[in-house]
């Protein structure tokens, strides 16, 4: 595993020691450096390393500024100041460690390996989601139907089975998912989704799909028209088109 770095202090001779430090590990790849508060939250913008070492007590913007700033980060950050007073403030703002200077080779040594091994389990774990994630795409690719949608939404992942869908109803590009107790919207076209749904789906009106299982009552209408309650108490009428699909299917009711 090769691991990425920043180093940020305004002292020259303090980056060197640490680039030196960070030199000796074959695990760092690439060593940045930034000499105030601002030049790092510029890199920040385009870059992620591993782990940023920052120096608190920076002219400008110091280092619990820029930490504070970092609404969000994977990066890990340890603090370092030859002051401890702030290392209360450190903690607060999810700091991973912190360097008290002067620290010795040994002490780096230990913060460094113990950060090494938080980014090896993240990175595995991450793997392990991107790896469930396209597992789950291929697989639904040999199957003939559908067992689940996966709604992605702002970082937030959600699975719903299919059976706990009642039906589904067309929404210009989209469709939305009516469950028992609330409803998700999905963009897939209704045509296309109809293709690989289970059996016990089955469409009853150009803009409605049902789920069999969730029919509570039914009754014919005599106009070739059904009224179709689910167990959400949602009541659907259907068109005259799917009269015969519907007897049919009813008909094991």
């Amino acid at each position: 595993m090769i691991i990425s770095t920043l180093i940020a202090d305004d002292e020259p001779h303090a980056r060197r020691y640490l680039k030196g430090l960070l030199e000796k590990d074959g695990a760092v790849g690439v060593v940045y450096e930034c000499k105030n508060g601002n030049e790092v939250l510029k890199f920040l913008k385009h870059h992620e390393p591993d782990i940023i070492f920052l120096d608190i007590n920076m002219p400008g913007l110091t280092g619990i500024d820029v930490a504070a700033k970092l609404k969000s980060t994977s990066s890990l950050i340890i603090f370092s100041t030859a002051y401890d007073q702030y290392a209360l403030k450190a903690f607060e703002l999810k700091a991973f460690d912190y360097l008290l200077k002067p620290f010795d080779e040994h002490r780096f040594n230990d913060v460094l390996q113990s950060a090494k091994r938080n980014i090896e389990v993240r990175k595995q774990a991450d793997f392990s989601t991107k790896f469930t994630d396209l597992y789950r795409e291929y697989n639904q690719t040999l199957t003939p139907h559908l067992s689940e949608f996966v709604i992605k939404n702002k970082g937030i992942t959600k699975t719903i089975k299919i059976n706990d869908i009642l039906y589904i109803e067309a929404s210009s590009i989209y469709v939305i998912l009516h469950l028992l107790k609330n409803k998700v919207l999905y963009r897939v076209s209704l045509n296309l989704l109809e293709q690989q749904l289970p059996s016990n789906f089955f469409r009853i009106h150009r803009t409605f799909i049902i789920n069999q299982d969730c029919i509570e009552t039914y009754k014919y209408l005599n106009n070739s028209t059904y009224m179709i309650t689910l167990t959400n108490k949602d009541v659907i009428i259907s068109s005259r088109k799917y009269k015969d699909a519907i007897a049919k299917k009813t008909s094991n009711l």
